[in-house]
């Protein structure tokens, strides 16, 4: 037995109301444009494995693309005959989603935009200026990703291939593009319409930003497609793509994010289009390419010997050496037919490439994009045919296999990001 301990009994309290905190709370969504470039900083290795990721827009982005989606609407709902779409209409044929507004009736209606001159005076601004805030993002995603495959005396490799992340002021036709789009809806009660099939992206990096949901993108774990516009927490959603080019610098490491376009029958009779933008970051056709720079890195190893050539059609099973990016793009666009065209002269390309035997070397693509076709989609892997053409070293494929491991980068413990000056913005 013990005697109590001095003094009176200690005073209890009521519990305060409501629930305990949770000792793992999610992180914080972006509440600017700089936190977000920390949110795909820290999810590096899901938009590595998957292709895609999903972002949660910050109040600023949303805002601006908000702006540009109510200046789209009205370009769009202009007459066929006003000038700012007669002025600025495509060519015909092959290239009509090269640049300027096209129409394809009862599908979609796009206007492709490359240039200063190539913009609408009701664009103009609004396009501008969420050009060169996504370019920030662009820019950051690219140091980052340089930072991931441990280049650390090399950080600023992609800085030449990205000039044009800095906008379209001044500049001639860019390789880059922002792409505007106003799709048309399925009458009510009828099944949802695909109105851009399956395909992965050429450039570097792509924002797909939709007003309402639409676009889908596969899952790599298991093949399914997902609709990733979904249950939103903002009017916006807004999705990271790599693409082609990424994909061939990295060795397959940044896979090319599958993804398509379907649209829902109307929720009412005033919502008949489903609207959306896209940022696309392509190298700068004068950029020199080295892949021994990349080679260099733990986690893509060797190239093979035989550099890019266009007429022995051996692209991606080649190296490059102070060669531009312009004929890495040009050999990525011979296999690809066009998607953003009249579907008689996109089922044409698509009859001339399965011709050319295009399906028994990779995957059929689409101009800007890439499109498996279904009698190929379960036995042919474009991830595998660099891979394939010279075997990854056991060193190299351990490396992977950490690298996807990685927990997340959490601010402050990393190298700080390279300033935006490295390539200056206008």
């Amino acid at each position: 037995m013990y005697a109590p301990p001095p003094g009176p009994p200690p005073t209890l309290y009521n519990p305060p109301p409501g629930p305990p905190p949770l000792t793992h709370s999610s992180p914080a969504l972006p509440q600017d444009a700089s936190e977000l470039s920390t949110y795909v900083r820290q999810n590096l290795t899901t938009l590595a494995s998957q292709g895609w990721l999903s972002l949660p827009l910050p109040p600023d982005l949303e805002e601006l693309y908000s702006a540009l989606f109510s200046r789209s609407a009205e370009y769009f709902s202009l007459p066929t005959t006003a000038s700012d779409k007669t002025r600025f209409a495509a060519p015909t044929g092959a290239d009509a989603s090269d640049e300027g507004f096209f129409d394809i009736p009862e599908e979609k209606q796009l206007i492709t935009i490359r240039r200063q001159l190539g913009m609408p005076s009701l664009l103009r601004d609004a396009s501008n200026t969420a050009w060169n805030a996504t370019g920030h993002l662009f820019l950051d995603t690219m140091h980052n990703i340089a930072e991931s495959l441990e280049l650390e005396d090399d950080l600023g490799i992609f800085d030449d291939m990205c000039i044009e992340a800095g906008g379209f002021e001044g500049k001639d036709r860019a390789s880059s593009l922002l792409r505007l789009f106003r799709y048309d809806r399925p009458p009510t009660g009828s099944e949802k319409r695909i109105v851009a099939e399956g395909h992965k992206d050429l450039g570097l990096l792509t924002l797909v930003v939709g007003s309402s949901p639409g676009l889908d993108a596969r899952d790599a774990n298991t093949g399914e497609w997902i609709s990733v516009e979904d249950g939103a927490n903002s009017r916006l959603t807004a999705t990271l793509l790599s693409g082609q080019t990424l994909t061939y610098l990295t060795r397959n490491l940044f896979a090319a994010g599958p993804h398509r376009v379907s649209v829902l029958p109307p929720s009412s009779s005033d919502d008949p289009y489903r609207f959306s933008l896209v940022f696309a970051l392509r190298p700068a056709p004068l950029a020199l390419i080295s892949t021994s720079r990349f080679a260099r890195s733990p986690l893509v190893g060797p190239f093979p010997e035989e550099l890019l050539s266009y007429e022995k059609n051996n692209y991606p099973a080649c190296s490059m050496d102070e060669q531009p990016a312009k004929e890495l793009f040009r050999c990525i666009s011979k296999m690809h037919w066009n998607v953003n065209i009249a579907p008689e002269t996109r089922e044409k390309q698509r009859r001339n490439l399965r011709g050319e035997g295009v399906n028994n070397a990779a995957e059929i693509v689409q101009a800007g994009n890439t499109e498996e076709p279904s009698d190929v989609r379960n036995s042919s892997q474009a991830s595998t045919i660099l891979s394939q053409s010279i075997p990854l070293p056991p060193s190299i494929s351990l490396s992977r296999q950490r690298f996807m491991l990685r927990p997340p980068i959490i601010a402050g413990k990393r190298r700080l990001l390279l300033p935006h000056s490295a390539v200056p913005f206008r």
